[in-house]
């Protein structure tokens, strides 16, 4: 379970050596320190943090594990976050970016006072200063669900605020995140269209994979548009007020250095149990799910590494790619070819891929592939058939490749993914047992947070119930 947590007294044991503040950022990556989040930066160099992605504590008196406070007054409150925003800009790197996502505060002392949109009373925190952030862009994520209100209108959205420290471009790269396009109209970019500031993004529902005891789950959808868009492979990206794992967990799934600040450690325990069932890359994560589903049959049993290494071997014997390789290739260029100016391939090609992706003609390996990349990321859903083909392709080819490989390297290579993913697989003297099939968070294990979560939620008219999500 604490694979991926540093405690309180280790970060103390850390920073009360003769270390160099990078040495023990370098100790720190990887996990989700249990401290308060200003005494951790304190300890990060200068400019050395490429992407951070972070909701803030509310300050709306909500139940919260391990009685943190979350009623401070007002001044407190903004003061706060003023020591908390000034950490963020002095550890970004020129060009980073802050991706700032709030709800509303109270508007006063006044318990029967309005309500306060946390985006403006920080906006001059960010943009003030000794480093004074440009405001790039302000995304809104619209949600469906919540709780209805007697005295107000049903929250229905939260407020995005990019800030980019100066000094440099921001990093931004839209053919990550393309969608699908409403119409199949010739002018469109034949990947995707960018996608627009409104985000729509259902809630977590109960019982889903991203579910934990913790009061408010943000949806991974979120994290990995933002990540895919805005950093890259290797990148160091930071949430200092961890609360789930969403990020950690997200960044961790798309080969990006990480790091979470979490005060409690129940919640911290959770977001280490879900970290633990993320593999570090699209290619790793499907070959976790093509162990888990050739070799074990999605059974909880025990397997000998070779065993399972002969399995997929057989498998990879038995998928050709080189035809399926041969006509998406001749799709593509026709699609794209310039002579054709009614652009009647490219409509083909959209319709046939996305016929494919969804089921409706002869499925393929690469659609299978397809699928089982879905359970870890959700960004696929927004994409076109051809994008989503194109992309489990090229990860489906890299796998064959693989598992083609000599029995030696192979057998390795089924020990390092099952090492990587400890709330799967155990991995002990040659052997693999499986022990979880699906990746739910049991928050029974957590039945006092599980009291305050069910308190909270039955408290209609009190504050946090008037002004939570």
């Amino acid at each position: 379970m604490d694979s991926f947590i540093l405690t309180g007294k280790e970060f103390s044991s850390l920073t009360q050596s003769n270390q160099s503040r990078v040495s023990i950022l370098r100790a720190i990556e990887g996990h989700v320190v249990i401290e308060d989040c200003l005494r951790v930066l304190k300890r990060f160099p200068d400019d050395c943090v490429d992407l951070i992605h972070t909701s803030p504590p509310y300050n709306i008196d909500k139940p919260y594990e391990e009685s943190v406070d979350d009623n401070a007054t007002h001044n407190e409150y903004r003061a706060f976050l003023n020591d908390a925003i000034h950490e963020f800009k002095r550890v970004l790197k020129p060009g980073g970016s802050i991706f700032w996502q709030t709800g509303y505060t109270q508007a006063s002392d006044a318990r029967s006072a309005g309500i306060l949109p946390i985006d403006i009373i920080s906006y001059p925190l960010f943009v003030n200063g000794d480093i004074a952030m440009n405001l790039w862009d302000r995304i809104i994520w619209r949600y469906f669900g919540g709780h209805a209100f007697k005295r107000k209108f049903t929250n229905k959205h939260e407020t995005i605020m990019w800030y980019v420290k100066p000094g440099a471009e921001p990093f931004f790269d839209v053919d990550e995140v393309r969608e699908k396009a409403k119409e199949y109209d010739k002018r469109n970019n034949f990947w995707g269209r960018n996608p627009g500031n409104v985000w729509e993004i259902d809630r977590i529902a109960a019982g889903s994979t991203e579910q934990t005891s913790h009061i408010a789950v943000f949806p991974e959808l979120l994290s990995e548009k933002i990540i895919r868009a805005c950093s890259r492979p290797g990148d160091l990206i930071l949430d200092p007020f961890s609360g789930s794992g969403t990020v950690p967990k997200v960044a961790r799934s798309l080969s990006r250095k990480w790091v979470g600040i979490e005060t409690s450690r129940t919640y911290a325990e959770q977001s280490s149990v879900r970290i633990g069932f993320q593999q570090p890359s699209e290619l790793d994560s499907l070959a976790s799910e093509k162990i888990k589903r050739l070799a074990f049959q999605n059974r909880k049993t025990t397997l000998a590494t070779s065993e399972i290494a002969s399995t997929l071997k057989l498998w990879a014997s038995e998928t050709i790619l080189d035809p399926v390789v041969d006509t998406f290739s001749r799709d593509v260029s026709s699609a794209l070819d310039g002579q054709d100016t009614a652009r009647a391939s490219k409509k083909a090609a959209w319709e046939k891929y996305d016929r494919l992706i969804n089921g409706q003609l002869s499925a393929d390996a690469v659609v299978d592939a397809d699928s089982l990349l879905l359970r870890s990321y959700k960004n696929r859903h927004m994409l076109n058939g051809v994008s989503r083909y194109k992309s489990a392709l090229e990860i489906l080819q890299r796998f064959v490749s693989i598992c083609s490989d000599s029995d030696e390297r192979l057998r390795s290579e089924v020990t390092r993914i099952a090492q990587q993913e400890p709330s799967s697989f155990d991995v002990v003297d040659g052997q693999i047992t499986l022990k979880a099939t699906d990746r739910r968070i049991n928050v029974g294990e957590f039945d006092e947070t599980r009291t305050l979560k069910e308190k909270m939620e039955r408290s209609g008219e009190t504050l946090q119930g008037r002004l939570s999500m």
